[in-house]
């Protein structure tokens, strides 16, 4: 379990670059295969940095094998040819191989889904020095406990950045998990000492957010954001209400946060519910009352998440609730875009915005770019306590037709997070764009995903990300221009960090 590693070992000893051959036929994955194959592949185009950081050489991205030199062919089978001519063992499983005579790589898997988790075991692969590494479920919980410790042990890349000691912080809890009648919990508490939301071991399948936002301090959770259409706006909950019934102490110790995003990180993870399972929820209201409603789990919010409008001031404002490229957000996008051309300012509301799609995310920071830039730089763990070499992050201005070509103000919160934050990182600091409001969450991310206990997947993260300036948005956050702290209890405030915004001009 030692944080300390003697050099990051590598795939292929002495080579100078791979071949990595990509999937292309995705009318082989189904009705939706090709616009699904096509994110796919944009995403590994723009993490070549984590490419190359896995890989140790700097990679080519290719659609026909070469036939000889190193080379990574990415599944599914079905859509890369290439990987029938090389049989191997375990063939049609979700997995990686390794063929250290032939210098080949594969990761494959029969869906996409199955490929992310095949590429999340390069690094088991490389950590154990097997020629082939299957996903597949833990036998028993102490095996479970045996995968988190070295997994974690050695991906997560903040240890030095936090100051924390895996060692101690595994002899704390893998007694406390062995006996708990409630393992996933224990678990979940266990990693919290992190302080990472990207690493921690979650429900499978993953439970999604109630359409609220909650601040939870010592045991109280408190409203801060109804939405109106909402079953508990229909009962008669608004911020400031107190939400009832609900282990907010427990919640507290199991969920990993930065501090300063905690108390809205834990009330996303208490209300966090399973598609399709009706949950019976409660509030204090105002004036005394118990109002009791009904909640179903649902991955779509009752609200589009993407809204936009002119404000009284001249301004546009546009509101983009999550990174969703199965929702059509970029055309919304397009389409608010359109409608407020007539301005030469707007505000971007993130608040809220916990991540997505990467890509997508990505795809709209290029929007505000008017020439390349240099945003700043990224570096992946490749062993225990080690990181890769900077590498830098660079954008490329959008087509000229879907840029924003106008001064923009972006609003932050503790709960822009994960992509929202690559969305930001580098645009601050332009001379076109501030940021108003709280610091972001502050979570590189990048996680792995593996699989651990039937119902329980371990996700770590991977990568530490940092601004142009050197600073690091791990546990930091995105920097605010103009520091505004909202009046999150009241009923009715004034939006006060989008009054400051359109006061910036």
């Amino acid at each position: 379990m030692s944080q300390r590693g003697s050099g990051a070992r590598r795939l292929f000893p002495g080579a100078s670059e791979i071949c990595v051959v990509l999937p292309r036929d995705g009318a082989a994955l189904g009705p939706h295969g090709e616009r699904a194959l096509a994110g796919f592949r944009e995403l590994l185009y723009r993490e070549r940095a984590e490419i190359e950081a896995e890989c140790g050489v700097p990679a080519r991205f290719v659609d026909t094998d070469p036939g000889d030199g190193p080379r990574w062919l990415i599944g599914p089978a079905a859509c890369n040819p290439a990987i029938s001519t090389y049989p191997r063992r375990g063939e049609g499983q979700a997995g990686v191989w390794l063929d250290r005579e032939r210098e080949v790589l594969i990761t494959d898997a029969p869906d996409l889904f199955g490929v992310i988790e095949a590429i999340s075991l390069i690094r088991t692969l490389v950590m154990t020095g097997q020629d082939a590494v299957f996903v597949s479920e833990c036998r028993d919980l102490d095996e479970a406990v045996e995968r988190i410790t070295r997994e974690v042990g050695w991906t997560y890349p903040s240890f030095a950045l936090r100051g924390l000691d895996w060692e101690a912080i595994c002899a704390r809890h893998r007694e406390e998990v062995a006996r708990a009648s409630d393992p996933l919990a224990a678990m979940q508490t266990w990693l919290a000492e992190l302080q990472d939301a990207h690493t921690w071991v979650k429900p499978s399948p993953a439970p999604v957010p109630l359409p609220y936002e909650v601040w939870v301090e010592g045991d109280t959770a408190v409203f801060t954001r109804v939405p109106q259409g909402t079953a508990a706006w229909d009962a008669g909950v608004r911020p400031g209400d107190v939400l009832l019934d609900e282990d907010t102490a427990g919640w507290w110790a199991r969920t990993g946060s930065t501090p300063h995003a905690k108390p809205l990180m834990t009330g996303y993870r208490l209300l966090s519910t399973p598609v399709g399972v009706e949950r019976t929820l409660a509030a204090r209201r105002a004036d005394g009352q118990r109002v009791e409603w009904r909640e179903v789990g649902s991955i779509d919010p009752p609200y589009p998440l993407v809204t936009w409008t002119r404000l009284p001031s001249g301004s546009g404002y546009l509101r983009i609730e999550a990174w969703r490229a199965d929702r059509d957000v970029d055309a919304a996008i397009d389409a608010a875009f359109a409608d407020l051309a007539g301005t030469d300012r707007l505000i971007v509301d993130l608040r809220g915005n916990g991540g997505g799609n990467l890509a997508l995310a990505l795809s709209f920071r290029d929007r505000f770019l008017h020439e390349p830039t240099l945003l700043g730089s990224i570096r992946f763990s490749t062993g225990p306590g080690e990181l890769s070499p900077p590498a830098p992050i660079t954008g490329e201005p959008a087509d000229e037709r879907r840029r924003w070509h106008g001064a923009v103000r972006f609003l932050t919160d503790p709960m822009t997070y994960s992509a929202s934050e690559d969305a930001l990182l580098g645009l601050q600091g332009l001379p076109h764009v501030r940021v108003v409001g709280e610091p972001s969450g502050g979570g590189s991310g990048r996680p792995r995903m593996l699989r651990l206990l039937p119902g329980m997947t371990l996700t770590v993260s991977t990568a530490l990300t940092y601004d142009r300036h050197g600073r690091c948005i791990e546990g930091a956050g995105i920097p605010v221009d103009h520091y505004v702290v909202p009046d999150r209890f009241s009923h009715g405030a004034e939006d006060t960090v989008l009054l400051a915004a359109d006061r910036t001009w």
